[in-house]
């Protein structure tokens, strides 16, 4: 009731789907961590089941939010079980569990024939991040492990694109290339899955069996992307924040929030209005935060709440959030924080049209 609005289009979230669809030809894995990247994640597994073929969180609690809304389809949890727990419940509820090396690859094994039940995995593999995977020597003895291990099933390898320029990302794909053919001498039919958004821009050499798509989903991409690329796809942005109005008043004397105020600052002043959106809930405290119509506030905002300049309605919505790329560039960070700051604390409104 209070909350800042966030206003979801589904509708485009689904039309950008198909959009890379089209595009690599492939299987799509649609990536709905961090809560579908502030979208809302049921809401927009529940959009993409009749369009992803598999869905990937960060977290198991993640998968299990979502269970339900992906319709029986795969879902893929990214980061590896670090314990018995861990591995139990991803076992127990159907998930498909990341492996980065040959402890997690014993630890699930152990883990399953404790309990008689059985696992999806997709191996990790370093193709130079170093985030999670394992190098080329180290696959080999993980693929010779588990191709004895009839409880967990090897059902895909992939790695992760770390540098937005094609000449990286092609020494990527080499590596890659090389720990596919180590794979594949024991799982033939391995699902191989390199690209995220930007990769999926590469054409068919970077999209192999799958495709991870995360950021084009909402309507983005990653920066530097050429012109001619964004037109092809023609995405829509999914997600504006508003903000209610809930005073206003004839300003007289002192600051505006916290903090003192200049006299040059004083005299611009005639009007203040207090609008309900303020750092805790996902906006940059300082006043020039790149915020839709932030050059209107009258200092840094309190945790609840930003003071504008002007004469608001009370009660009436504005606009706070209509573009992350452009509230990215004037915070020097990138969409993705903003798209998953930006609804921390926020009222969803779906619109599917």
């Amino acid at each position: 009731m209070q909350k800042v609005i966030a206003k979801i289009n589904l509708k485009a979230v689904e039309d950008n789907a198909r959009a890379f669809k089209r595009l690599t030809n492939t299987k799509l894995c649609a990536v709905v961590k961090a809560d579908a990247y502030g979208h809302g994640a049921e809401a927009v597994t529940s959009a993409l089941s009749a369009v992803a073929d598999t869905f990937a969180v960060a977290l198991i609690d993640e998968a299990v939010s979502i269970r339900t809304a992906a319709c029986g389809k795969e879902i893929l949890v990214l980061t590896p079980p670090t314990d018995e727990v861990q591995a139990l419940c991803l076992a127990a509820n159907g998930f498909t569990a990341s492996v980065p090396d040959l402890w997690t690859a014993r630890l699930l094994s152990r883990t399953c024939k404790k309990y008689s039940l059985a696992v999806r995995v997709h191996l990790q593999v370093n193709t130079g991040m170093n985030r999670y995977g394992m190098n080329a020597s180290m696959l080999g003895k993980v693929c010779k492990f588990l191709s004895k291990e009839g409880r967990v099933s090897v059902e895909g390898l992939y790695s992760h694109l770390y540098d937005h320029s094609r000449a990286e990302c092609e020494k990527q794909r080499a590596v890659f290339m090389k720990m596919k053919a180590v794979c594949e001498r024991y799982f033939p039919d391995v699902l191989c899955h390199l690209s995220s958004t930007y990769g999926a821009l590469l054409g068919d050499d970077f999209a192999f069996g799958m495709v991870r798509v995360g950021l084009g989903l909402y309507g983005y991409l990653p920066e530097g992307i050429e012109e001619e690329l964004k037109e092809k796809l023609r995405l829509r942005k999914a997600m504006k924040v508003y903000a209610r109005a809930v005073e206003n008043r004839k300003y007289s004397f002192g600051g505006a929030g916290y903090g003192v105020l200049s006299e040059a600052q004083k005299k611009e002043f005639t009007y203040l209005t207090v609008y309900r959106a303020g750092y805790a809930d996902g906006f940059s405290r300082h006043r020039d935060n790149g915020m839709r119509g932030g050059e209107k506030n009258a200092n840094n905002l309190c945790m609840d709440v930003c003071i504008r300049k002007g004469r608001g309605v009370r009660g009436s919505l504005v606009p706070v959030m209509t573009d992350a790329e452009e509230t990215a560039k004037k915070t020097g960070t990138i969409s993705y924080e903003i798209l998953c700051a930006a609804t921390k604390r926020a009222e969803f409104e779906y619109d599917y049209r």
